[in-house]
């Protein structure tokens, strides 16, 4: 006897949009750096530490983040955390213009801005060669 399957309610379309929807959404985050247009921008979960605990610098060409706390009781006994994360800047970065921003939910955000692309239009100078006078012999 031959069964036909009827199609799910949760068919595997149903299933893919909601992971693509869970995936952005805010307690998902982790660690991330995006390329937009105009900028290079860097995630990273700091939820661990306070903001005294965390810095950020340039070093070499990189964007240097550690966070650090010693060791601490909590309800387990006693831990001490450290995070250190390099990251390369492409070449011509604006470093004098990075920010980052610490979000209540523990999200460092770092922006760094990228150099814009001139979409000018360029003229480019034909040479040329002054023709030499033909001999008649």
């Amino acid at each position: 006897m031959l069964r036909l399957q009827t199609p799910s309610i949760f068919g595997d379309e149903i299933v893919l949009r909601s992971i693509d929807w869970l995936e952005n959404f805010p307690w998902k985050q982790e660690n991330s750096v995006r390329t937009e247009n105009d900028k290079y921008v860097i995630c990273l979960q700091v939820k661990d530490f306070s903001p005294e605990e965390i810095k950020v610098k340039t070093a070499d060409g990189f964007i240097v983040v550690e966070a650090k706390h010693e060791e601490k009781r909590d309800e387990h006994g006693f831990i001490s955390r450290e995070l250190k994360r390099r990251y390369q800047l492409p070449k011509g970065c604006r470093l004098e213009n990075v920010t980052s921003k610490l979000s209540p939910d523990g999200f460092l955000t770092i922006v760094i801005p990228r150099p814009a692309l001139l979409n000018q239009d360029t003229l480019i100078p034909v040479s040329h060669e002054a023709s030499k006078p033909k001999s008649k012999l």
